[in-house]
């Protein structure tokens, strides 16, 4: 009899010191694991966690450029990446050869490239660079294929022939491209044909002190 009492007694002090202890419910250990989970990806990503099917597009693309091209470095061939990604991604069916400063007007008059894509075209005149990017954004949010063309870039070179880079894809408010040179975007250092992956405002700012020449979606 002593021996039962003494049990239950036990039994309620255990159950009396199990409900003082913190409650952890079911459902928030998931949601735990996916903040673990998204924590360390975004520690070996360089810049915001991405899209890795666009980040690998960029990659391959770069890659395939190059041996395409038959060149070690695309530094001061700005145009040649961007035409020669435009072939290999089935924009374009030829390759097309231009100077950064002339990518935008060669795109411009036309309604559609010979790989089926319409051409949205956003002049300098009637868009800033962040304004033609929001308004591809706001009719998708999930564009792809954006060739930005500046009149003038920063480098002797660029300031002679212009500038120009191919966006692969806005996703969530982040761009997501790569450039012909190396560049620091937000303390991180990107090398040439490295996926970049920044929001619109970031993007624009590190192009600020270029000459925007016009944007042009290939849809």
């Amino acid at each position: 009899m002593k021996r039962r009492r003494k049990l239950t007694a036990l039994l309620m002090l255990l159950c009396a010191a199990m409900a003082l202890l913190p409650t952890a419910a079911a459902d928030e250990l998931p949601e735990q694991l996916v903040k673990t989970t998204a924590a360390k990806a975004s520690q070996t990503a360089k810049g915001p966690v991405q899209n890795d099917m666009l980040t690998e597009q960029i990659a391959s693309t770069y890659t395939a450029a190059k041996a395409k091209s038959k060149v070690k470095t695309f530094k001061g061939r700005c145009a040649a990446y961007v035409n020669r990604q435009l072939v290999l991604l089935g924009i374009n069916k030829s390759y097309i050869g231009c100077n950064g400063n002339k990518a935008y007007d060669v795109y411009c008059r036309k309604e559609t490239t010979d790989g089926g894509y319409t051409i949205h075209a956003y002049g300098a005149k009637q868009y800033s660079l962040e304004e033609a990017l929001l308004a591809i954004e706001a009719e998708n949010p999930h564009a792809r294929y954006i060739m930005v063309g500046f009149q003038k870039g920063t480098s002797s070179a660029g300031k002679k022939y212009g500038h120009v880079l191919l966006i692969h894809g806005i996703e969530n408010g982040e761009v997501y491209f790569s450039d012909s040179y190396a560049q620091t975007v937000e303390d991180v250092r990107y090398e040439e044909g490295e996926p970049i992956v920044c929001s619109i405002a970031v993007f624009c700012e590190q192009y600020k002190k270029y000459k925007l020449d016009g944007v042009i979606w290939f849809e």
